[in-house]
């Protein structure tokens, strides 16, 4: 039976090209029973093979073209051993040996005319430890889907039966029978009917609202796809990837969270901020606007095939010195992107992300990517994780690191899955514009470690009086400066005079500070005249009449040929 594809999950296939695969993935660590007697990854591998695949494991597209509209359909020819694959590394493989070929798997493109899946064993990680790195289609599964399959698998109990990943999810159960459907179709088809008018109305008001905070004039704490300032992460990307991870301890994140009054998703965005901004800083690259973060927010229901997420856009506020300064901005942004979606139905935020999807998939298609302004700087997503420890086949998972996609115009993906008492931290980036990964991983504990000791010097819920002043010195100094400028040119030599005078008036009266105040005589009498005169002492008309002798004196006095005094025109007047 086919199943049909959404418009997001065409979107994903859009997107793809050779040097953007478009491919999820998790990279599970597992630690063997200890008292196991045997090769526990060779009698793993055995009985997995001996399970068959379940829907959409066994689904490949009925076409490789997007514009035909493909479906799922069974693979009549499916071929267990070439998605379940065995991979070593050479013993005792580190870490940093099992991110760079996880790095390799991940840039490669899935053939379309298979299912569009991988399952790698990777044994020789050093602990007698080994890694399970899986990776699928976008078209195919979203991040809580990825979540969904993960706890379908394992298991809370350590000696429970053997679940392949490939068995697939159970099929959404019916609660009606087909009579009580029949008889409900009517009502069913009239609330379709006002579902889609609502949900055109909701998309026009999410594109007006967008609209209107791109040309400023609506605030924009969210800010608008197609806004964010250019960064060294904005660029086409090749098809090479490099991986990173590093984890931090859950109850620390949630901690902070309570001291601060933020959410443990704004936490994450802070954290990924601090991080981004020391890294811009070293390469000499960060931007004086704040960057912004494209944000996942799935709205799954239970059982759900392909993609249920939407995107909002949150501010980093990376152009803030302090961990709690941006820590505040990312809150006020994350509750206006979390009001903007509360407002509209599910269905319209759906619709939006596929057009924003479609539109940088078409300037993908036709590398137009550095002619506009990015969608968003970075993509970071926190997906909530299992809360119990979980075992397969018996070994137990010691952490899980998400991979995502990277497409033209983002070179750089952080993906965050919790798990126990663990958030981890998953980086993905293009190897030609970050090639230095393990850098960034460094920063972001680093980024927590200031923002724990922030919120340890300042335990507040809101942000420090100190924090808000931050944004506005050089506004106000720049504000100042103009005024002064405009008062400058309207007065003339007349601000010049007065400056003078005040110079003049300060200087008098230093100088009187230094007079002893026992002093009599002429000299005393001078000086507390002059300083009366400074000061503004005597009326107007007494200072006007001191100008005009002094100009009388100064100006000789007009004459006639034979040297009398020239008669003003009254008197002559009066002489006849």
């Amino acid at each position: 039976m086919a199943t049909r594809l959404n418009a997001l999950d065409l979107a994903f296939l859009g997107l793809e090209t050779q040097k953007t695969p478009v491919n999820v993935a998790s990279l599970q660590i597992f630690e063997p029973p200890a008292d196991y007697a045997g090769h526990f990854v060779r009698d793993l591998l055995a009985n997995l093979h001996s399970l068959p695949p379940g829907p959409p494991f066994n689904q490949k597209l009925s076409s490789t073209s997007v514009l035909t509209a493909p479906s799922w359909v069974e693979d009549d020819h499916f071929d267990l051993n070439y998605h379940v694959r065995h991979s070593a590394l050479p013993q005792p493989g580190s870490m940093a040996d099992l991110l760079s070929l996880v790095s390799r798997l991940h840039s490669r493109v899935m053939d379309r005319e298979r299912p569009l899946w991988e399952f790698h064993i990777i044994e020789g990680l050093e602990g007698g430890r080994f890694a399970i790195y899986m990776k699928m289609h976008h078209a195919a599964i979203d991040g809580m889907g990825g979540i969904a399959l993960l706890e379908a698998c394992l298991s809370t109990e350590s000696d429970a039966p053997l679940k392949a990943p490939w068995a697939g999810l159970a099929p959404k159960q019916r609660g009606r029978r087909a009579s009580g459907a029949l008889l409900g179709l009517p009502a069913r088809l009239r609330r379709r009917l006002l579902g889609q008018a609502q949900m055109g109305i909701d998309l026009g008001k999410l594109l007006v609202g967008h609209g209107m905070k791109a040309v400023g004039l609506q605030p924009d704490d969210s800010p608008a796809p197609f806004t964010a300032p250019k960064t060294i992460f904005n660029v086409p990307v090749s098809g090479a990837r490099k991986f990173g991870a590093t984890s931090m301890p859950l109850h620390e994140l949630k901690a902070l969270g309570k001291a601060t009054g933020a959410t443990v998703n704004d936490i994450v965005l802070a954290i990924c901020s601090g991080a981004i901004r020391e890294y811009l800083k070293q390469h000499r690259a960060l931007p004086k606007r704040s960057l912004v973060a494209s944000v996942p927010v799935s709205i799954r229901q239970i059982n759900r095939s392909g993609n249920a997420i939407t995107y909002v856009s949150a501010r980093l506020a990376t152009h803030r010195k302090t961990p709690l300064g941006r820590l505040a901005d990312i809150g006020r942004s994350t509750r206006a992107a979390k009001k903007e979606v509360a407002e509209v139905l599910p269905s319209a935020s759906i619709n939006f992300a596929v057009m924003a999807q479609g539109l940088v998939a078409v300037l993908n298609r036709l590398g137009a990517t550095d002619l506009v302004p990015p969608p968003a700087n970075v993509v970071i997503s926190n997906v909530p994780g299992p809360r119990n420890l979980l075992y397969f086949a018996g070994a137990q998972l010691k952490a899980g690191y998400p991979l995502s996609v990277l497409v033209d115009g983002q070179a750089l993906n952080i993906t965050v899955l919790s798990y126990v008492d663990s958030v981890d931290f998953g980086i993905m980036a293009c190897r030609d514009a970050v090639p230095d990964v393990d850098v960034l991983s460094r920063l972001l504990q680093k980024a927590f470690s200031e923002l724990k000791e922030a919120a340890a010097a300042n335990p507040v819920a809101e942000e420090p009086a100190a924090e808000a002043a931050e944004r506005s010195p050089k506004v106000k100094k720049k504000a100042v400066s103009r005024s002064a400028k405009k008062t400058a040119r309207k007065t003339g030599k007349k601000t010049s005079k007065k400056v003078a005078a005040k110079a003049t008036r300060k200087k008098a009266q230093t100088s009187r500070k230094k007079t002893p105040s026992k002093t009599k005589g002429p000299a005393a009498s001078k000086a507390k005249k002059a300083a009366a005169s400074l000061n503004g002492a005597g009326t107007k008309k007494k200072r006007r009449k001191k100008a005009s002798r002094k100009r009388a004196s100064s100006t000789p006095s007009a004459t006639t040929a034979d040297g009398k005094p020239l008669k003003s025109l009254r008197q002559r007047r009066a002489s006849s």
